[in-house]
């Protein structure tokens, strides 16, 4: 801001009549139409506002639009920007057609989006018409060039008319006062001269008076009472200095007050009318205090609509939402409910009431209300409304700072409280894996028929016509029973005054039910997340070291999920853990999978855990040899099956383990595991069998299968899983001198339906 007046000016500035002039017609936005001068006002003995909707280049208004100023005045200058732009003014204060001459940049550049500056008229400046210039926009040529090309911002022109020094000042500093819905009061600083009187003029027209508007009133202090104002309106007041008779000033600046709503006896706020910013919806106020937030937001509220959202740090930055009067405030009639939320940590909103709804210190409390869900849904509060609350007060929603969070909120109702209050701080507790016990906090008017309760294995919250699986309920805790293993029940609660009065759903709550032993299994992990095996109800893993056992999301076998097991570096060891099975040693069963590894030499040990989560139980039942890299569903070559001992001790854990010492960092892969009994053997075969082998492997040949009594049949597959032959009559020895040299798969098929592949090489 240049503040010093030049004063060899008064020799440099010529004093001779002013004629019109040319100007150059700047050129812009050739790289960018972002940024332009979205609102100006200059003022000082009169005043000019614009305001533009829309890019443009360049707008010359100098003959529309004409601030008023004197010899040695000052003239105010406020400029707002699309964008973050800076910007330039100029004035051609010569009346040459150019602006290149000393002084003639008085403001620039700019170093925010919003200006608010003071431009001096020298003492010497002739009477006439001036051209100001406004150069807007986010990069600037050096130099900078009045004229263009300005290829990131836009040009504005207006027009300061210099006259002789004034008899009669123009008042400033407008400001309001008292206002309700349809009265304020307006106040004005008078001028260094004082005048005998004042006029007044107000409008809810953007309308600019001029010396022939007739005033709506006038007053002898510098303080005027307006009535007869709509609700909710926005207005536009201007004062003038009346020395005498044939002497007034220009209208001043003008100021604006908007009125207060109405006031309601009852409300519902969504906020989806509201505009988005820190603007606050109809009839709503705010206070704030330090580095306070509060804004509509979209996308934070109920179904990702619009929402109101405040964010404090401390009790310095208070942030108060004052809600619309209400004519029945303290009637003690009705309550406030509403939808919340906070994004992580739990936060905490008061709600009261102000009775100055601008001043923070005004604010009473009624109920501090506690927030930790991080979902609308299934969650709503409600705090009742006394009547001892000031008739005029507001009531209103402070974040208080601490802790500091950010808290969202919507849906809100002003509304009569209802007969039947709802049970609040709903705990479920001592899940076993057929039932749970529920407790809840009862409304200060106990219900005379028990509680209802309702619950569902999704989350979608009961309404009114939502019949409740238990009601009557007189026990507080309740046992829930009937419940399955393994699985998340959501429950609400409600209270029963009467059989058509009951309150409205509590706010959710949920519980896992424990594992039950199961008899059975068939998994193939793709209706739970990806993640850490335990996303897998009643699945553990046992990790030391950086190994992992975890639900991977490529490349399953079936649907989209398998399992992932990986040791990286020596002592690592990687143990998944099945469910527990009631019939573990009976000498039954098998545990069948398939898997590859992404080398041809994996290994994968299959035992149980004495202790689910001591890696040092594990009792090794048999070792797979996962010479596959990939899933062969076709030829069943990734079909691996353990058939489990009764030797297992009761209560022990199926487990599968991966360790760096015997698998080296390698990825395995499984999907589609069962528990299952063994199918049953033939007659003739030996309860007890040994698993089928090959030798030599590297053959030329022939290859001899060793234990072959119990084989069905031996089928041959190249190395990429193309098959070649099925072998069914032999002894113990195979010929395979037709195929050439190379790798094969080799699938032995036994009597019982469980099958052994190994990979073979002819020389």
């Amino acid at each position: 801001m240049r503040k010093n007046y030049l004063l060899w000016m008064i020799f440099f500035l010529s004093v001779y009549q002013l004629n019109a002039q040319t100007y150059c017609v700047p050129t812009a936005g050739a790289s960018s139409q972002a940024n332009y001068l979205k609102n100006a006002i200059f003022s000082d003995q009169g005043a000019l506002y614009y305001t533009a909707t829309a890019y443009q280049a360049y707008v010359d208004n100098s003959s529309s639009q004409i601030v008023t100023s004197y010899p040695g005045g000052t003239m105010n200058v406020h400029l707002d920007f699309v964008g973050s732009a800076k910007s330039y003014v100029w004035i051609d204060w010569n009346n040459d057609g150019d602006f290149d001459d000393f002084y003639e940049n008085p403001l620039g550049p700019s170093s925010y989006s919003v200006v608010d500056d003071l431009i001096f008229i020298p003492p010497s400046q002739a009477a006439g018409i001036y051209r100001i210039r406004v150069q807007s926009g986010t990069s600037f040529p050096n130099p900078v060039n009045p004229c263009g090309p300005n290829n990131y911002g836009n040009f504005v022109d207006f027009s300061l008319k210099v006259e002789a020094s004034p008899s009669c000042f123009v008042p400033t500093t407008l400001t309001s006062s008292n206002i309700t819905n349809n009265s304020a009061i307006i106040s004005w600083s008078a001028p260094s001269t004082a005048p005998g009187s004042y006029e007044y003029y107000y409008t809810s027209s953007t309308t600019v008076p001029d010396a022939s508007t007739l005033a709506s009133g006038s007053s002898n202090t510098t303080s005027a009472p307006v009535s007869g104002l709509l609700p909710f309106t926005t207005y536009y007041y201007y004062i003038r200095s009346v020395c005498n008779t044939s002497s007034k000033s220009a209208w001043s600046l003008r100021g604006i007050l908007k009125t207060k709503c109405d006031a309601k006896t009852s409300m519902f706020e969504d906020f989806e009318n509201a505009v988005n910013g820190p603007n606050n919806a109809d009839c709503w106020d705010r206070i704030i205090l330090g580095s306070g937030y509060q804004t509509i937001a979209s996308g934070s509220g109920v179904n990702s609509s619009k929402a109101m959202y405040q964010s404090a740090n401390g009790a310095a930055n208070t942030t108060i939402a004052v809600l619309p009067t209400f004519s029945n405030v303290n009637a003690g009639t009705h309550w406030l409910r509403f939808k919340a939320r906070v994004s992580s940590t739990a936060g905490v909103l008061d709600i009261g009431y102000v009775t100055n709804d601008t001043d923070a210190s005004s604010f009473v409390n009624i109920q501090s209300i506690n927030i930790s869900n991080t979902v609308y849904d299934g969650y709503e509060y409600s705090v009742i409304i006394p009547n001892t609350v000031p008739a005029n007060a507001r009531l209103a929603v402070r974040h208080g700072g601490v802790p500091s969070v950010n808290i969202y909120w919507d849906n809100v109702y002003w509304e009569p409280k209802p007969t039947c209050f709802v049970p609040t701080n709903i705990v479920l507790s001592n899940a076993t894996s057929a039932t749970a016990n529920i407790t809840w906090t009862a409304p200060a008017a106990a219900p005379a028929m028990g509680y209802d309760i309702y619950y569902s294995t999704n989350n979608t919250p009961p309404v009114s016509t939502t019949a409740p699986i238990i009601t009557g309920v007189t026990a507080n805790p309740y046992t829930i029973q009937g419940l399955n293993s393994a699985t998340t029940y959501y429950v609400w609660v409600r209270s029963r005054c009467s059989a058509s009065d009951q309150s409205a759903w509590s706010n959710i709550a949920s519980v896992l039910t424990l594992c039950a032993p199961a008899a059975t299994l068939s998994e193939n992990f793709d209706s739970y997340a990806t993640g850490l095996l335990t996303n897998a109800p009643c699945w553990g893993r046992v990790i030391t070291g950086s190994a992992s056992a975890n639900i991977n999301g490529t490349g399953a076998l079936s649907g989209t999920r398998h399992v992932l097991q990986r040791s990286i570096s020596a002592g690592d060891v990687s143990i998944a853990v099945l469910p527990e099975f009631t019939n573990i040693n009976a000498g039954t069963h098998s545990l069948k999978l398939n898997a590859y590894c992404s080398v041809s030499t994996g290994k994968l040990e299959v035992g149980y855990l004495t202790n689910p989560t001591d890696a040092s139980s594990f009792i090794l039942i048999q070792q797979l040899n996962i010479t596959n890299t990939s899933y062969t569903p076709a030829t069943g070559t990734s079909e691996y099956t353990v058939v489990i001992p009764n030797t297992v001790p009761a209560g022990a854990r199926l487990a599968i383990r991966d360790t760096y010492a015997t698998s080296g960092n390698a990825l395995y892969y499984w999907d589609n595991i069962s528990w299952a009994p063994t199918q049953t053997m033939n007659v003739h075969d030996n309860t007890v069998r040994s698993e089928p082998n090959l030798y030599p492997n590297p053959f030329t040949d022939v290859i001899t299968i060793a234990n072959s009594k119990n084989l069905q049949s031996v089928m041959i597959y190249d190395a990429s899983g193309k098959f070649i032959t099925d072998i069914r009559n032999f002894d113990h020895t195979i010929s395979l001198k037709e195929l050439a040299s190379g790798v094969y798969l080799v699938k032995m098929a036994m009597k019982d339906g469980t099958s052994k592949t190994i990979k073979a090489i002819k020389k």
